[in-house]
């Protein structure tokens, strides 16, 4: 598996969300609300994902291109558009994009020759961390020319940015779940005559009730003399719809991708006038940089390629002719 959590101290490891649960009676809500947050946990909140596969399916598909002053070289370093492991660099792309979004940052380790890099591989997460000024890959300081470390500046991941707001998201899930299987949370039998009714008899209405409204489907009941039926504790549903739609709105703020790109309702006025293609183009402009931007810089250094080479996405590879492939043969 690509993804597969190896260790419980990462944020890659799996989560049952129990902290959610007991964290506020163990260490009190202020600490709780500030205790760490799995991407396991984050990947079960539908703006989230989205975003994150908005920005992965985007980026992984654009092949990484070396240039210099004239353009593209003429000979391509073969560890930007192949590998020598299981993964392909749609992957190693896939999985740097994934680590930028939810921690700020990525690693890759290179091998080296006497012309430069050889090959470069994705490392996951739980592998590598930081300490001081060194790169500690598997408990082993690294050499510097032995890793390309990526990073968003000043971004640590939405895991850490995002928390409460990923901790929101799920709570109002819950809610809305809550809301579709018993719309009325709070259902009261009153007696409004002399009526005297006997414990057991109180117990069996209240049991009959129970019944018909667990099932989740609508309920047509007959209520004893004396007896009248209220509702209490509804919501109006439109205020579960504006806070699912917000909640998009908050998750695009921190991914620095817009409402409409993650399938929200945008906030107009009537002087603003929006398209699909001019999303996409704002999208592409204004969003996209600010996660590219890095990875090209990081790739761009002259412990990665020679000076006066840069490498960058070739983001119109899409619109152009196929590069054939195999032994070329002659026209007849």
């Amino acid at each position: 598996m690509l993804f597969s959590p190896t260790g419980i101290a990462s944020p890659w490891a799996e989560s049952d969300g129990i902290l959610h649960h007991v964290g506020p009676e163990i260490f009190g809500s202020d600490i709780a609300s500030n205790l760490p947050i799995s991407r396991d946990e984050a990947m079960t909140i539908p703006a989230v994902i989205k975003a994150r596969n908005l920005l992965v399916a985007t980026i992984a598909k654009f092949p990484l291109v070396a240039l210099d002053k004239s353009g593209p070289l003429a000979s391509q370093p073969a560890w930007l558009y192949r590998q020598d492991d299981d993964l392909s660099t749609y992957d190693r792309t896939a999985a740097t994009v994934d680590d930028l979004f939810f921690n700020g940052r990525s690693l890759w380790t290179t091998t080296r020759g006497s012309s430069g890099i050889l090959n470069a591989s994705w490392i996951p997460s739980d592998r590598w961390h930081i300490d001081g000024a060194d790169v500690v890959i598997d408990g082993v300081v690294a050499d510097d020319r032995d890793f390309i470390l990526f990073h968003i500046p000043l971004f640590d991941g939405v895991l850490k940015h995002g928390r409460r707001t990923i901790r929101g998201a799920r709570d109002t899930e819950l809610a809305w779940v809550a809301k579709m299987r018993n719309p009325t949370p709070v259902n009261e039998l009153r007696i409004v005559d002399d009526t005297n009714l006997e414990q057991d008899e109180v117990d069996e209405l209240r049991k009959k009730l129970d019944q018909k409204t667990a099932a989740g489907e609508s309920v047509n009941m007959v209520t004893p003399a004396g007896v009248e039926f209220n509702a209490h504790g509804e919501v109006d549903p439109a205020l579960y719809v504006e806070g699912r739609n917000a909640i998009r709105t908050d998750i695009g703020s921190f991914a620095n991708v817009s409402v409409a790109m993650l399938d929200g309702t945008i906030g107009v006025d009537s002087l603003t006038y929006s398209t699909k293609e001019g999303e996409k183009n704002k999208f592409y402009e204004f969003d996209l940089p600010f996660w590219t931007d890095p990875i090209q810089a990081a790739l761009s250094v002259d412990k990665v390629v020679p000076r006066g080479q840069r490498v960058r996405f070739d983001m119109y590879a899409a619109h152009n002719m196929p590069v054939p492939t195999g032994v070329p043969t002659e026209d007849d």
